[in-house]
């Protein structure tokens, strides 16, 4: 790949770091521009795959008539991008006019003259999601290195559109979770698989006598000084990899015996790998009493 086009990749890369949410429309037309841009070419068209009709919708497009391009319809099969989101490989053709898949219905809508085309299939893994279309290079017919560049881009876009779609998700069940945490009326703490506390809910502070400004991320011998015993029963939990319910837990607090019943549970990644442990709990002192 030519210094201009390590260029032109580059600026996509730079392009799609400063991303803050993944609106695909906005990014797929921004990499048509910036791809176009790069290869001189006279035209460029961003295609959105509508998989229940088999057709692909024109979303974004470049060039004198672009505005006559916007919105139209292909059928999946039919014409070069049609192919390419049939098949779903990327095309390079230098002759357009000679090729028995192009579809000259545009053209002769529109009143441009295709001459080369390089078309690539967008997936989000593995699914098709469009199709982009870069037409007539200046100076000659596209090559090898041009298809590289435009491949490399999309790939780029894509893992950068999935990562923000990721995050939020993350950002809403993070959110959410907080919540659920915030209001539970039971204690609820949490280490991570180093044994350092990760969570402490407002209810857990409240009935073991913590502090509102708790430090977290630090070892849980040194966070639950007040009830050893807690931090011993999460270690063990993380150790053994084994979990109790309806236990009960004797202790002191200011001098007067207290009494709580907890659970434990571990905490596990999405390829179910302990990467935690929590313990939930209960001041049941009254109930003891009675």
């Amino acid at each position: 790949m030519s210094e201009p086009r390590f260029d032109a990749l580059a600026d996509v890369l730079a392009f799609l770091s400063s991303l803050k949410d993944a609106d695909d429309d906005r990014v797929w037309s921004r990499i048509v521009d910036k791809l176009a841009a790069a290869l001189s070419c006279d035209a460029a068209t961003y295609f959105v795959l509508l998989p229940k009709a088999e057709a692909l919708v024109a979303r974004a497009a470049l060039g004198a008539a672009g505005h006559r391009v916007e919105t139209r319809r292909v059928e999946t099969g039919r014409g070069l991008c049609g192919w390419v989101a049939k098949y779903r490989e990327p095309l390079v053709v230098a002759d357009a006019r000679s090729d028995p898949r192009f579809l000259p219905e545009l053209d002769e809508t529109t009143g441009y003259a295709t001459k080369s085309v390089l078309a690539v299939p967008l997936f989000d893994r593995l699914e098709l999601v469009g199709v982009i279309e870069l037409i007539n290079k200046a100076g000659g017919p596209f090559d090898a290195a041009d298809l590289a560049l435009a491949q490399a881009a999309t790939r780029a876009a894509a893992l950068a559109l999935r990562a923000l779609r990721l995050e939020s998700t993350v950002d809403r069940v993070t959110a959410h979770n907080a919540s659920i945490l915030e209001n539970l009326g039971g204690g609820f703490v949490a280490v991570d698989a180093h044994g350092r506390v990760m969570l402490c809910n407002p209810a857990a502070k409240r009935i073991l006598g913590l502090p509102e400004e708790l430090a977290m991320n630090q070892p849980v011998d040194q966070v639950l000084v007040a009830i050893p015993e807690m931090g011993e029963i999460l270690m063990d939990t993380l150790v053994k990899k084994e979990t109790v319910k309806r236990q009960d837990l004797w202790w002191k607090r200011r001098g007067e015996t207290r009494v709580l019943g907890y659970s434990t549970l571990l905490i596990q990644d999405p390829r179910g790998q302990v990467v935690g442990a929590g313990i939930t709990f209960q001041d049941i002192t009254q109930f003891q009493k009675s």
